[in-house]
């Protein structure tokens, strides 16, 4: 459903639920900056830009994602090993 939405502000904005759209988060080159990017069957995208503060996201298998934690405790979310040409030195499976 595509709606006409007037901002408190007075701007006029369009509007189209998100809800059950899949996408990908894309990480720019600006700190923090990332965009959530649509793509359409044709191969053309749309790219959004994140702000929404607590939006929930559940990564597909297919996108082969790990959680990694470093010696420091840093955590972070990246590529899996494998696609990272990273070697699996222990593995408690």
């Amino acid at each position: 459903m595509n709606r006409k939405i007037k901002t408190s502000s007075g701007k006029v904005l369009k509007e189209e639920s998100a809800v059950g759209v899949r996408g990908i988060l894309i990480r720019t080159p600006s700190p923090e900056k990332y965009l959530f990017r649509v793509y359409y069957s044709d191969g053309n995208f749309d790219d959004y830009y994140l702000r929404h503060s607590d939006l929930a996201v559940t990564i597909d298998a297919d996108y082969e994602a790990s959680f990694y934690e470093n010696e420091q405790g840093e955590k972070f979310l990246d590529h899996s090993p494998g696609t990272l040409g990273w070697e699996v030195v222990d593995s408690n499976e």
